[in-house]
């Protein structure tokens, strides 16, 4: 018995040893000497916004929720590994809405940055137009899952992420989209896109379906400046948007293009936007394929749709945005009303500062 015991301390003192090894040869020189820190990421997003509609592009309902996420990871120099949860409450439901989990590693040298793995959203640098991306996708999905690259110097931007959206399976379509963004300029004046190639394919098997192929473009001019003349913020965008839609169960391209215009005004906690579409219908094949595959506002299914905005902004700093908006929609002789009101906390909280060197 006593031999046994004996046996079992060495085999324990043998494992030690060889775990202590074991972490020598698993952290990296250049990683001893970076600074570890402890990193906790908290976002609450609350929405309500309420929509009043005569229009047939829409339907009248209540969106009202709270989405709370957090992720908590280690930091070395402009490295980020992160993992978290996400959650969704739509108020006045039983339960949660929607749970997400995310893991992913970050990379920012205030230069360069991405992202692999599933991130929040508010990695981004932006959130594209509502042609491209509806306020509900903001809402109700708060994480991408797939890559994000981004690129910054001081004339400007250049971003690109792919965000895979469905998985193939039985009655499910293999969905992602790929997606770049960018603007470079001088003295305010700026030249920019907007680009997403959405892949909608079949599901297993596919029961006949075919593959659809969608491609959203949008080239602009602008010009934006804070401290302009009597505003705090002025901005003026103008450009083309062209879509190439093809069911392949006809083979026949559709191409609607169109003229997109957008203009912003702000002056103390005040903001006035108004955005123009004119031109041919957006979103081909709605009545087929619905929202999954177009991710855009549905009002620009209209020839004409014209959205102005008033928002006053009760918190606005790095952590705290919360403001009330009200809006008007003008589709082809109907006036459309909503209203939204939305705080966003964004702390970012570092905890032991140093761990070890």
């Amino acid at each position: 018995m006593k031999c046994n015991i004996l046996f079992i301390l060495c085999f324990l003192g043998l494992l030690d040893v060889s775990a202590q090894d074991s972490l020598k040869v698993y952290v990296p020189e250049s990683v001893k000497d970076e600074k570890l820190t402890f990193v906790l990421e908290v976002e609450n997003y609350n929405f309500f916004d309420n929509r009043e509609v005569h229009s047939p592009y829409q339907i009248s309902q209540t969106l009202f929720g709270s989405h709370l996420g957090a992720d908590v990871g280690v930091q070395f120099g402009d490295n980020r590994v992160m993992i978290g949860a996400q959650f969704i409450k739509d108020f006045g439901a039983t339960g949660l809405f929607k749970k997400d989990f995310t893991f992913f590693y970050h990379y920012d040298n205030g230069t360069f940055s991405g992202a692999f793995g599933s991130f929040p959203r508010k990695l981004l640098h932006r959130e594209l137009p509502d042609i491209f991306t509806y306020d509900s996708l903001r809402y109700y999905s708060p994480v991408l899952h797939g890559a994000l690259i981004e690129y910054k110097c001081k004339y400007g931007y250049v971003e690109a992420y792919c965000n895979w959206i469905n998985k193939q399976g039985e009655g499910q379509r293999e969905i992602f989209e790929i997606v770049s963004d960018g603007r470079f300029g001088y003295k305010g004046f700026y030249g920019g896109w907007n680009v997403q190639l959405l892949h909608f394919s079949v599901p297993r098997p596919s029961n006949g379906l075919k593959v659809y192929d969608k491609l959203m473009i949008n080239p602009h001019l602008g010009f934006e400046r804070d401290k302009f003349g009597w505003f705090d913020f002025f901005a003026i965008e103008a450009g083309l948007m062209l879509s190439l839609n093809r069911d392949r169960n006809d083979m026949v391209w559709k191409s609607p293009v169109g003229f997109l215009g957008d203009v912003r005004l702000r002056k103390w906690r005040f903001e006035l936007r108004d955005r123009i579409y004119v031109g041919e219908p957006q979103f081909t094949d709605y009545e087929l394929y619905g929202p999954q595959l177009h991710r855009g506002d549905p009002y620009y299914r209209s020839a004409l749709y014209n959205r102005t905005d008033v928002c006053f902004y009760l918190l606005h700093n790095k952590y705290v945005q919360c403001y009330v908006n009200a809006s008007f929609h003008y589709t082809e002789r109907v006036l459309d009303t909503s209203q939204q009101v939305i705080l966003c906390i964004y702390p970012d909280l570092h905890i032991f500062k140093k761990i070890f060197k």
